[in-house]
């Protein structure tokens, strides 16, 4: 009997080694297999691609490939990683490219954290657990950006949506394959690849950034790869995430200023700017922040000109028509298809609108030439500011007196000089420089906080509440933003801001 039973053990055993070295055949459909459930991926019809892949047995390149996409796409880095180590695909190109990436993923996200919001459709993975307490806001944007998207684009976004939420710009650059370098030469915070958006957390840039419309600007790229299958051209796919930045929220005085017309008009005038269709694999990869600046300028002009010309409709059946498009000039022939017209075409008309666009430039504001006295603004700035966090108002007011005339619509140094003269008594004076959305060109959180204070003392709720959510989506996690400029213990009424207030003050005392 034990005799029979051994020859049963090592029978298996051989079997098993037959299956092991004698691995499944890659059949004829397997390359169509391996397309399709690419164009699934692309699509984030990431259900079709588990129909197509799950009960496939291959050892087509191809096959494991996409297979190592679709654990990508799903946040399933290991896996990913594990698929992709295999030789026959670390050698090849492609899978080189998802391996540094699925290993920069599952690197990032090792000890992360993972909230899951199922009612609203948003998963939300944060590096650093001090980052938490803003899940409920990324969630309130991203179900907003979602509706927006359906109405404007007629794209459902598929859910889950996946967000993750990274420390600094090296993890951003590991976990989407944009150069690192790149990233730091145009300023950017955000990437919509992998068929999730990967962001930098707010709390990593000092002066903070409009995290909510660049949430909504990635989730547009999304849903451009999902109706096109990846065809939008660049300027079209930079374009549209750009009017979709605040096409999700109320409108603010500041959110086209200074206006993409004049910016784009100002950079083809200097230098600048190149053509529409000539900008390159993607904006993030140009050699300097001002000309990423002009290139964004330009397709947000240029779509924002189409879109009056054609009419709502035309955007959404272009995406849809660029999936199938055939040829080399594919685009061409889906923008005659929509409009009658080539892209050619409609680039001379956009120039010839942009001839008649005033060159006038917001007081203050520049473009391809240094700022007069910046070295005294910024030094000005510093040492204020270092004098503020040293309990000296009055030596830091004498030093961001001068630098606030110099940039005198920097909301950032009507901040510093402000909380001086409060701190020195000077209510009257202080509340000049916070008082009116027209002396500032641009937003700041800690600004938007004193100004959303002043607005609720002159018995305006509205606004202020208004004010304060705009700071919100700027700097949330600095105490002066998070607990609506009140002082400790208080805290705002609402439950969720009062505890990203508590977390915004208690990282403050660490």
């Amino acid at each position: 009997m034990k005799a029979e039973i051994l020859l049963r053990v090592l029978g298996l055993a051989a079997l098993g080694l037959m299956v092991t070295t004698n691995p499944p055949k890659a059949r004829a459909d397997d390359a169509d297999r391996a397309r399709e459930a690419r164009g699934a991926i692309l699509e984030l019809d990431l259900v079709k691609a588990h129909a197509l892949l799950d009960d496939a047995v291959s050892s087509d390149p191809e096959v494991s490939l996409e297979r190592s996409r679709l654990a990508l796409y799903e946040g399933d880095y290991d896996r990913a990683a594990a698929i992709l180590s295999k030789p026959e695909l670390a050698r090849s190109d492609a899978g080189a490219e998802l391996l540094a990436v699925a290993e920069g993923c599952a690197r990032a996200t090792a000890a992360a954290v993972l909230e899951i919001d199922t009612a609203r459709g948003v998963n939300i993975r944060f590096q650093d657990e001090s980052d938490v307490p803003l899940a409920p806001f990324f969630a309130d944007v991203a179900v907003a950006a979602r509706e927006a998207l359906q109405r404007d684009l007629k794209v459902e976004l598929p859910r889950p949506l996946r967000i993750e939420l990274v420390r600094d710009l090296f993890t951003l650059a590991a976990m989407t394959g944009l150069p690192e370098s790149a990233a730091q030469t145009t300023g950017t915070v955000a990437v919509a690849k992998w068929g999730r958006v990967t962001m930098i957390s707010p709390r990593a840039i000092p002066r903070g950034y409009p995290w909510a419309d660049t949430l909504a600007h990635e989730m547009a790229h999304l849903a451009q790869t999902r109706a096109s299958r990846e065809r939008a051209p660049l300027w079209l796919q930079e374009g549209v995430a750009k009017r979709q930045e605040t096409r999700w929220r109320p409108d603010r005085p500041l959110d086209d200023f200074p206006a993409a017309d004049t910016l784009a008009a100002v950079g083809l005038d200097k230098g600048l700017g190149r053509p529409i269709d000539k900008l390159g694999g993607s904006i993030a990869l140009l050699p300097t922040a001002e000309q990423a600046m002009v290139a964004f300028a330009e397709v947000s002009s240029f779509v924002r000109f189409w879109i009056k010309s054609t009419g709502d409709d035309a955007l959404p059946e272009l995406l849809v028509r660029l999936r199938t498009a055939e040829g080399e000039d594919y685009v061409d022939g889906a923008m005659k298809a929509v409009t009658g017209n080539s892209l050619s075409e409609w680039n001379g008309r956009w120039l010839h609108y942009l001839g008649a666009v005033r060159r006038e430039l917001p007081g203050g504001a520049r473009l391809g030439e240094g700022h007069p006295g910046g070295s005294g603004v910024q030094r000005g700035l510093r040492l204020g500011t270092l004098l503020l966090d040293r309990a000296h108002p009055d030596a830091a007011k004498q030093a961001l007196e001068p630098a606030q005339k110099l940039a005198p619509f920097d909301p950032l140094l009507r901040h510093r000089l402000a909380q001086a003269l409060f701190a020195l008594g000077q209510k009257a004076e202080a509340e000049k420089l916070i008082s009116r959305m027209e002396d500032v060109h641009s937003e700041f959180g800690p600004w938007m906080a004193l100004h959303g204070r002043w607005l609720l003392e002159q018995g305006q709720a509205e606004r202020a509440a208004a004010a304060f959510e705009t700071g919100l989506q700027l700097c949330p996690l600095v105490p002066e933003v998070a607990c609506e400029a009140k002082s400790s213990p208080d805290l705002p009424p609402s439950p969720t801001k009062a505890l990203l207030c508590q977390a915004a003050r208690s990282m403050l005392q660490d």
